[in-house]
């Protein structure tokens, strides 16, 4: 009898160890496939955290550069308006200079009144050139002088005047008038030299790409 008692109680013991290790097993496999899971779900979550990162920092880009674009642009804009009126403010000061010279300003009333003077056997054309008081002098008039009397051969009368209130002068014939003064003469060499202002703004603003 003590014999099956402790033979019974050995089994119980053997069976409660075996239940035991059993109950630990899947435990521990529960546990590892809950860990796994979790583990699993976190390399997920991380990748999607990484991916929306990526993306967000993408569009930041996209509208830095596209800000930057901008900011350049008005940059070379404002550049561009600055450079040409201190070149306007250049060449007036320049022009200005050359129209108040009476040797200079002979030259262009030799160069632009017989130009305009169209030869006429048949009519005498009347023109009047208008010059500004302050250039007047004796060797302008004298020049002038020679000038419309040289104009007659081609059936022109010359009308000379010193009332222009700007430097330069005016010249009318036939309806047509030509005013070279600081104001016209600028805004010409202004035009002239403004688009090689451009295409130098525009390629240095290339180079940057």
């Amino acid at each position: 009898m003590p014999t099956n008692i402790e033979s019974f109680v050995k089994t119980l013991e053997s069976e409660g160890v075996d239940a035991g290790k059993k109950a630990a097993k899947k435990i521990e496999a529960e546990a590892r496939e809950k860990a796994d899971k979790i583990d699993a779900e976190a390399k997920e979550k991380a990748k999607q955290i990484i991916a929306e990162a990526k993306a967000e920092a993408e569009k930041i880009k996209v509208r830095m550069d596209s800000s930057l674009e901008l900011a350049i642009r008005d940059t070379i804009f404002l550049l561009r308006e600055k450079l040409g009126l201190q070149l306007k403010t250049i060449l007036k000061l320049n022009v200005e200079k050359a129209l108040n010279d009476e040797e200079t300003l002979l030259h262009v009333l030799r160069e632009v009144i017989p130009a305009y003077a169209k030869a006429n056997t048949e009519n005498m054309l009347n023109a009047e050139v208008n010059i500004s008081k302050n250039t007047k002098s004796r060797l302008l008039e004298t020049s002038l002088r020679e000038l419309a009397h040289s104009l007659k051969n081609q059936n022109v009368q010359l009308e000379i005047n010193y009332n222009l209130a700007k430097e330069g002068f005016e010249y009318k014939i036939e309806g047509s008038t030509v005013e070279v003064s600081t104001d016209s003469v600028t805004s010409l060499l202004a035009d002239m030299i403004d688009p090689g202002l451009q295409q130098f703004l525009e390629k240095a603003a290339n180079t940057r790409d």
